[in-house]
């Protein structure tokens, strides 16, 4: 009979001092706040990385140390020009090949850590603070090869996310897909960086809530894998419809808040690639391929019996589905008042 699957428990504690690193590294008003708000997160990170998962507690997380050094000390540098601006973004975000230390990460890390590191998008945080300090930061004669090759990299993610047959790689995939696509907007002038910063808030709500929905499941149900006969939607009805909900809005679907971003980012990568502009589009459907593959592999079809035994209606559950119903709803509001999050 299949069972919940039993995990290192996470401390509220431990995502409270990673929570406040990542939010300082938003909200630091300096640059010597902002490096030590950084290396503080990536501190974390590699603490927790190290007694991860079984077969891998004690073992240093060299790739996530290597990318935390790295990015420190280009934070610690003077305003940098573009090209470092686009390198330290491209190592924070795990661009690739940049994107072996998150794949480390996210075999080591709970589900609720390595959600925090979604959920802080270090290397938007990262373009944030260099066009703070210097609106002219990432102009220059090599936007457009730089935003190419984001673009480029965000279709080779979504790619990955058709093969994936873990629910919270695949969704993995699309989150990395959007955060690349929203960092190419920020070398696409003002109207790029202003939609990408509406996107970002669309990117962030949406994987928060299906990322923990995964996490409920796995927690709940032992769920792991991707296949056509854990249909949870009998058995979990509730999660079935903040999942669908959420997943559509999250790849761009009318009357979520990503749509609206998507739409103004459309326009500005077309003044500026048409290249771009075509692997935007590719990438943003795949994502909405990848989404419906994770639903269906998880919601529909028949459902094992082993499955209709186990407990769903804990307290805890309850006050969850709450709170993701109400961020649902705060992405639809913003699909129809965006003026709010602009």
């Amino acid at each position: 009979m299949a069972s919940a699957v039993p995990a290192r428990a996470t401390g509220r504690w431990s995502l409270g001092v990673g929570g406040a690193a990542a939010l300082g590294i938003w909200l630091a008003p300096t640059r010597p706040l902002f490096a030590v708000a950084w290396a503080a997160f990536f501190v974390w990170l590699c603490v927790r990385a190290s007694v991860g998962s079984p077969g891998r507690s004690g073992r240093i997380p060299l790739l996530p140390m290597v990318a935390g050094l790295v990015t420190t000390v280009l934070a610690i540098w003077t305003t940098p020009a573009q090209p470092l601006a686009a390198l330290g973004a491209a190592v924070a975000g795990g661009l690739l090949p940049f994107h072996l230390w998150v794949e480390d990460l996210r075999r080591r890390l709970q589900w609720q850590e390595f959600l925090l590191l979604l959920l802080c998008q270090p290397g938007v945080a990262w373009l944030h603070r260099a066009v703070g300090e210097d609106p002219t930061a990432l102009s220059g004669s090599r936007g457009t090869v730089v935003l190419i090759l984001f673009v480029a990299s965000a279709l080779v993610q979504s790619g990955l996310g058709l093969v994936r047959q873990e629910p919270t790689r695949a969704l993995s995939a699309i989150t990395f897909s959007q955060s690349w696509l929203l960092m190419a907007g920020a070398f696409a002038g003002h109207i790029g960086w202003e939609s990408a910063r509406v996107l970002l808030i669309s990117t962030v709500a949406g994987s928060f809530v299906l990322m923990t929905i995964t996490g409920l499941l796995k927690d709940t149900y032992g769920i792991e894998r991707l296949a056509p006969d854990n249909g949870l939607a009998e058995v979990a009805p509730d999660l079935h419809r903040l999942f669908i909900a959420m997943g559509w809005l999250f790849v761009g679907l009318p009357g979520g808040l990503a749509f609206f971003a998507e739409d103004l980012l459309f326009h500005a990568l077309l003044e500026h690639s048409l290249t771009a502009t075509i692997g935007f589009l590719a990438a943003t459907a795949l994502n909405g391929i990848v989404f419906y593959r994770v639903y269906a592999s998880l919601f529909c079809g028949p459902t094992r019996p082993e499955l209709r035994d186990l407990p769903s209606s804990a307290a805890s559950r309850r006050w969850r589905v709450a709170l993701l119903t109400a961020v649902t709803g705060l992405v639809i509001l913003g699909g129809f008042v965006p003026a709010l999050f602009v």
